[in-house]
C-alpha cells in the first residue's frame, strides 16, 4: 500500500526519556493505535507494554497481519493534535505480538482543526467528480495533446490576418532571450515601430517589458536587423494558464510581426482577449466527468475522505491537487464543492483513499451550512453509540 501525503505536518520531537516515558504510558498505553506501512495502513494495533528506558514498545496486532523483524512501521494517533511513533520491528513474539523498536515520537505543532468522524456505509458519497485529464504546468516536459492542438488550431485560423504568426508553447532549447523572458516575467512585448528606438526603451505600460532593461542588445543593431526584415512592427504575448491554486502558469505564447501595421496597445488587448479564450478552450477540453458512485469513509467540518475505484482517476487524482464534486447525503439533495488533495493511498487491490479539504461550495445559498449540519449530525450519532 503506498500513501502519499501532499502537507507535510511540522512536528516536535520528544527527545527527553521522562517526557517520552509520560506520553507512551499516560495517553498510549493500552490503547488502540492506527498502523501505517507499505501494506498495512488503515489497520490497527494496541500498545501492550512500554520498555522503562522508554525505547521500546510491545505491541499486538489482528492474526491476519504480520510484521517482519526490520521492517520500518509507523503508529500514529489523534490526541487533539497528531502523535506518532516511528518504530523498527525487532523481535516476532508469536501469538501476533511484536516488540518494536521507537525511533521517533514525534507530535504535531498544531491542534486538528476538526476531528474526524466516521461515516455509515451508505449515508454520504461523491459523484459527478470534475478532474482535469493533465495537470498543466511551467515545466512541461510532455506538453498535453490538448495544448498543441488548440494552439495549432488558432495558429492556422490567423496566419492569414498577419504577415508572420507562431503560437507555440516554450521550448528552453530553442526560444531566445526574449521568449524567455516573457515566460520568466508573464510579461508581453510591443514594438509599435521597430524603426523608433523610444518603442525599444519605453513600454505602453507595466503588462510589458522594457527592452532596453531587460536586453543586453545593442539597439541600433536590432532596429537593423528588423528594416532588414522589412519587419514594421511587432507583438509578444505570453499564455497564461490559472491552475487550480489560481496561480498564473505560462505554457506559451503569441509572437506576431506586420510588414504593413503598426500593432498598438488596442491590437495587443485583443490579441490578450484570444489568450483568454485560448485558455478557456484549453481548460473545457483538457476536464473529465466521472459519474461513478465514491462512498464518503470519514469526514469532518473541514474535508472528507473517501473510496475512488473508478479507473481514469486512480491514474488521474495522483497528479492533481483538487477537484470538483457533488456530495450526496442520504434522501437529500446534492451538494456541490472544490476539494484539495492532501492524502492519497493505493490499497492492494489498486483502489484510492483520499483525504480532501474542502477548498470550496458552490454559490447556491446555504450549502456550506448544511453541509456543517450534516457533519454535526453524524458528530451525534457517533455520540450515541
Amino acid at each position: 500500500m503506498e500513501t502519499v501525503e501532499r502537507n507535510k505536518r511540522s512536528l516536535d520531537v520528544f527527545s527527553d526519556t521522562e517526557k517520552k516515558l509520560h506520553v507512551l504510558t499516560k495517553f498510549l498505553l493500552n490503547q488502540e493505535l492506527n498502523l501505517k506501512d507499505d501494506i498495512h495502513s488503515g489497520e490497527i494495533c494496541y500498545l501492550k507494554k512500554v520498555s522503562q528506558d522508554g525505547n521500546k514498545v510491545l505491541v499486538s496486532v489482528r492474526p491476519t497481519i504480520t510484521l517482519s523483524v526490520g521492517q520500518k512501521i509507523t503508529l500514529y494517533k489523534i490526541l487533539g493534535r497528531y502523535l506518532h511513533l516511528e518504530c523498527t520491528v525487532e523481535q516476532d513474539k508469536g501469538d501476533s505480538q511484536y516488540i518494536l523498536h521507537l525511533n521517533k515520537i514525534a507530535i504535531a505543532k498544531k491542534d486538528r482543526e476538526s476531528s474526524r468522524i466516521p461515516v455509515p456505509p451508505g449515508a454520504a458519497w461523491i459523484t459527478n467528480v470534475v478532474s482535469s485529464k493533465a495537470k498543466i504546468e511551467t515545466d512541461m516536459f510532455h506538453v498535453p495533446t490538448a495544448v498543441k492542438v488548440n494552439f495549432q488550431d488558432y495558429e492556422t485560423k490567423l496566419k492569414n490576418t498577419v504577415d508572420f504568426i507562431k503560437i507555440s508553447t516554450f521550448n528552453s532549447r530553442e526560444d531566445g532571450e526574449i521568449i524567455r523572458l516573457i515566460k520568466k516575467t508573464k510579461k508581453g512585448f510591443l514594438l509599435e515601430d521597430v524603426n523608433n528606438r523610444e518603442c525599444y526603451e519605453t513600454s505602453p505600460n507595466e503588462d510589458f517589458i522594457v527592452f532596453a532593461d531587460e536586453i543586453e542588445e545593442d539597439i541600433n543593431k536590432e532596429i537593423n536587423n528588423r528594416r532588414n526584415l522589412k519587419i514594421k512592427s511587432e507583438l509578444i504575448l505570453p499564455i497564461l494558464y490559472l491552475n487550480d491554486e489560481e496561480e498564473s502558469i505560462p505554457i506559451g505564447y503569441i509572437h506576431m510581426q506586420s510588414k504593413t501595421e503598426n500593432f498598438d496597445l488596442l491590437k495587443a488587448m485583443e490579441m490578450k482577449t484570444l489568450c483568454f479564450e485560448m485558455v478557456d478552450r484549453i481548460r473545457h477540453s483538457n476536464m473529465i466527468k466521472s459519474d461513478g458512485k465514491f462512498p464518503v469513509i470519514d469526514i469532518s467540518e473541514g474535508g472528507l475522505k473517501v473510496i475512488v475505484d473508478h479507473p481514469d482517476l486512480i491514474q488521474s487524482l495522483p497528479k492533481l491537487t483538487g477537484f470538483q464534486f457533488d456530495i450526496f447525503f442520504r434522501m437529500q439533495s446534492p451538494l456541490t464543492a472544490f476539494g484539495q488533495i492532501k492524502t492519497i493511498t493505493k490499497n492492494e487491490e489498486g483502489h484510492l483513499t483520499v483525504g480532501l479539504a474542502i477548498a470550496g461550495h458552490s454559490s447556491r445559498a446555504g450549502e456550506k451550512k448544511r453541509f456543517l449540519e450534516n457533519v454535526e449530525f453524524f458528530r451525534k450519532q457517533l455520540q450515541k453509540n
